[in-house]
């Protein structure tokens, strides 16, 4: 993944870029998906013809013009879809017979046709529009609200018809506090849109279920192979090891439409594709393969920062490439704005980097924009002996302990910066992959809250902050780890990806334990406990043999907080009758803290103990 160049990773296309390559090549396809400001491009070629492929007659049409004694460009529009395609037979022969210029416009690569494999033409990709571009977009529109300004630039990620179209909505009554009525009048537009491709039947919900759990085979989508096949030559749709997905922003804003307009079939579709992942996932060996159903699982989290930094509506525009020595300063230049934007000491943070590049050359990522520049990073260290002076700033007090979890190998992750929505997340996910091919252990420190919550919704383990403020910004580094071994990943996916309402049904809830702890010498009352709906805990002495030991496995937890957690339970449930003002003292504890530390127990229970 780390190579591969992501759709649309041409350089950033201007008119000016556009005339140019047209002159020169005189044989160029200009692709984009449905909405992407294709049109707009070619209405700044001065003196060409344009015919629009979906009218009646365009073959003739097209004869026509390819006849005409003239160097002014010719622009066929709309070439997608068998029609449109026929009616290109001659362009072929007129190219190479040295005709006029020509500019064929697509939404999907014209090479991808048998036909055109061969024809030398030039691709050239629309990348997404910018967020401020979009924001103007909503002030031309007479949008005055900020909320629903906002609103439009977060459906739209870089997509100017997403963006007229939520507008459109929002001018039509739609409530920018209610962005699920907002994208489903915004996925009207886009169905009625690719229905020009293909009359829009059967492939209409298929299309929605699959922008529900992100990726999906033939078996998953319940498909028969005609539905498949047409859900695959829609230009929104593309193929991965997976299975199909639907490319951004479009799966983002199908996906709210569904969940706002069928919330409990939208629930019902992402808790049977996350266990379909997980089946895959026990039963397969393969350790690349492991890390793309874990990525599938990732998907169908609930959780809205997950959604927000790891899924976000923004499309990648660009690739993710090992830095090399030559590149010293780049990363120095980006780890300085990473700190400069965390509100971190730079000059702190760059003897950090010079020491991190002096121990592991190798342990920078970069993404580079589509003209090639790097515009983000992701900083790792590989945990060895020759790497602590570098690893211990960022760990201190945990490093002994980490050091010694180390199985095969392990990475560090010390930071992550990318301004661009869509290749931060690529970068985060790469680095995903990378640890979950290599069997390792990945540890985190970080003193950013936006990453610390990330983390938490990951379900990694959290060991406490640092002794010291590593980078003098008024916030401790928090540490976080998480093995992804083979059975490692199985267990780790099963306990993150679920959706929020279905944590609330389907999973035992902190309080639920405390009850039962409660009750646990009652068998009466204990009798009528939720809990009991588990195969672990399908008895009433089941169920208090499985409170006691997780208790006390929590107790002995390595974990300080999880211990401390374990301690009050411990102490408040199974031991001799005390208050809680009782034990924060003995554990010179505020109130506060006491509390926190209770509920955290609690939860923490009750994340391992799954209900079937």
């Amino acid at each position: 993944m780390a190579d591969t160049p992501a759709a649309g990773s041409s350089p950033r296309l201007t008119p000016g870029g556009l005339r140019a390559a047209v002159v020169r090549h005189r044989l160029v396809n200009l692709t984009g998906p449905l909405g992407s400001g294709k049109s707009w491009l070619v209405s700044r070629l001065p003196s060409a013809s344009v015919l629009d492929l979906s009218r009646p007659g365009a073959a003739d049409a097209v004869s026509a013009a390819l006849g005409e004694h003239t160097g002014r460009p010719l622009v066929l529009d709309g070439a997608d879809g068998p029609a449109a395609l026929s009616a290109l037979e001659g362009v072929r022969s007129s190219h190479r017979a040295g005709g006029r210029p020509l500019l064929l416009v697509s939404r999907r690569s014209l090479l991808a046709h048998p036909e055109w494999t061969l024809s030398g033409a030039v691709v050239l990709g629309v990348p997404p529009w910018q967020d401020e571009r979009i924001r103007r977009l909503t002030a031309d529109a007479q949008l005055g609200d900020a909320r629903g300004q906002e609103l439009v630039v977060r459906l739209a990620g870089g997509n100017p018809l997403i963006a007229g179209a939520a507008c459109r909505a929002l001018h039509a009554g739609a409530s920018p506090d209610a962005p699920g009525a907002v994208a489903d009048q915004v996925a009207r537009e886009i169905v009625e849109r690719l229905s020009r491709e293909q009359p829009a039947h059967r492939w209409q919900p298929a299309l929605e279920r699959l922008a529900v759990i992100w990726s999906g085979d033939k078996e998953l989508l319940e498909a028969d192979r005609e539905l498949f096949d047409a859900l695959g030559r829609l230009s929104l749709v593309t193929s991965t090891e997976l299975g199909l997905t639907v490319l951004e922003p479009f799966r983002s804003v199908l996906e709210r439409a569904c969940r706002w307009r069928q919330p409990v079939a939208h629930g019902d579709s992402r808790t049977r594709a996350l266990a379909y992942r997980k089946r895959q996932l026990t039963g397969e060996r393969a350790v690349t393969r492991r890390s793309r159903l874990a990525e599938g699982a990732m998907a169908l989290s609930g959780d809205e920062t997950l959604r927000e930094i790891l899924f976000p509506a923004s499309p990648p525009t660009g690739v993710i490439q090992a830095a090399t020595r030559g590149d010293a300063d780049a990363v120095g230049g980006l780890m300085h704005q990473w700190a400069r934007q965390g509100g971190m000491d730079t000059r702190r943070t760059d003897r950090l980097v010079e020491q991190w590049l002096c121990d592991d050359p190798d342990g920078f990522q970069l993404a580079r924009d589509g003209d090639g520049r790097p515009v983000g990073l992701v900083g790792v260290l590989r945990v060895a002996e020759h790497t602590v002076s570098s690893v211990e700033p960022l760990l201190q007090q945990h490093t002994d302990r980490l050091l010694e979890r180390r199985r095969t190998g392990g990475l560090l992750l010390g930071a992550a910066y990318c301004p661009d929505p869509g290749l931060h997340a690529r970068l985060l996910r790469d680095l995903l992959h990378r640890v979950m091919a290599g069997n390792l252990l990945l540890t985190v420190s970080t003193p950013t809250p936006r990453y610390q919550r990330l983390l938490s919704a990951l379900r990694f383990q959290r060991h406490g902050t640092t002794a010291d403020d590593v980078y003098r910004c008024g916030r401790k580094p928090e540490i976080y780890s998480q093995d992804f071994g083979h059975d490692a990943i199985t267990e780790w996916a099963g306990r993150f990806a679920l959706e929020p309402g279905a944590d609330d049904s389907r999973r035992p809830t902190g309080r639920e334990v405390g009850q039962a702890l409660a009750r646990i010498g009652d068998t009466a009352r204990l009798a009528h406990s939720p809990l009991l709906r588990t195969a672990r805990t399908a008895t009433v002495t089941d169920l208090q043999e499985w409170l006691r030991d997780a208790v006390r496995t929590l107790a002995d937890s390595d974990v300080p907080e999880d211990a401390e957690a374990g301690w009050i339970l411990l102490h408040y449930y199974l031991g001799r009758p005390q208050t809680h003002q009782q034990l924060a003292r003995r554990l010179h504890m505020s109130r506060a803290t006491y509390f926190r530390r209770l509920r955290h127990g609690l939860d923490v229970l009750g994340r391992r103990l799954p209900a079937d």
